[in-house]
């Protein structure tokens, strides 16, 4: 991993998480635990990789182990009830918000 990331807790469901650097320079919390899974271009979940690359994919279970390609942490917007009120707005929503004013 390109970075010794701490690890906190969330704000909102007390969960423990990390901020990881992602490849295009921003912060992504992640669940802390990492996990395998199959990359999958469609796949149900955002991973990050230890090098800051973001891409999508399929959990495995422990019986798929073998079959797993990857290894990552999950974007913990996936997992976290409250992940809405963290969520900043895309650059154009906010353009929108803002001409709305």
């Amino acid at each position: 991993m390109n970075q010794n990331p701490k690890t906190t807790r969330c704000r909102a469901c007390g969960a423990r998480i990390m901020f990881l650097k992602t490849a295009s320079g921003k912060t992504m919390p992640v669940d802390e635990e990492g996990t395998f899974f199959l990359e999958t271009e469609n796949g149900p979940e955002m991973f990050v990789l230890g090098d800051g690359v973001t891409m999508r994919g399929q959990r495995v279970s422990p019986e798929q182990m073998m079959d797993a390609d990857r290894f990552g942490y999950v974007s913990h917007f996936a997992t976290c009830p409250a992940a809405d009120q963290f969520r900043k707005p895309r650059k154009k929503d906010r353009k929108k918000v803002e001409a709305e004013a």
